[in-house]
């Protein structure tokens, strides 16, 4: 009887002990993320790529120029108006997206009547005047601006008649691809929050 129960005691001796060293060996898995399960301090998430995106183009673009105000030393805060920024970028939106465009081929070029209800209106006016001018200061291109019913007639032809190329250029391009032409948009986003008015230049 006696060596029946140290046979017993001993089988169960091994026993914990093997299982104590499968332990140690193998610890458990750390816990994993189940769904409705809520963080804790200390909780470890893996590494990956922050988003770059400040959200739809016109907050992105007026939090690229706060960053670019808050940098400059020389910024003037109170000058700063970042609501005539964002009035632009609405009218930016209005001509682009709400706009009704009516294009004809003329001598040397393209004309183009951009009309629109109300704000639309008043949009395309404010934007086209100015955009304009700065098509004409381009070294290929004359542009003028003359108003219709409901909004501009922008006209954009070669200098040179005979400027085949640029003629088949502006009139591939229409009014959407004149209407991005220029580097001077963004230099003129970041004069507007300090408070330029750049439809008087």
């Amino acid at each position: 009887m006696k060596s029946i129960m140290f046979a017993i005691v001993t089988v169960c001796a091994l026993s914990i002990a093997a299982s104590t060293g499968l332990s140690a060996q193998n610890p458990p898995a750390p816990p994993t993320h189940t769904q409705g399960m809520q963080h804790t301090p200390g909780m470890q998430h893996p590494a990956g790529a922050a988003p770059t995106q400040g959200g739809q183009a016109a907050f992105a673009a007026i939090s690229e120029v706060v960053k670019l105000l808050e940098a400059d030393h020389t910024t003037d805060w109170t000058k700063v108006n970042l609501d005539a920024l964002r009035q632009h970028l609405i009218d930016m939106d209005l001509v682009t997206l709400r706009a009704q465009v009516t294009a004809r081929p003329v001598d040397g070029g393209l004309a183009m009547d951009v009309t629109g209800e109300a704000e639309v209106a008043a949009a395309v006016t404010r934007m086209l005047v100015s955009h304009a001018a700065m098509l004409d200061a381009m070294p290929h291109w004359r542009a003028t601006t003359a108003p219709v019913s409901k909004g501009v007639r922008l006209t954009v032809t070669a200098r040179l008649a005979t400027d085949a190329a640029t003629v088949a250029r502006i009139r591939g391009l229409g009014f959407a691809g004149l209407l991005v032409q220029g580097d001077h948009h963004t230099t003129h986003h970041l004069a507007l929050a300090k408070g330029v008015d750049i439809h008087k230049h």
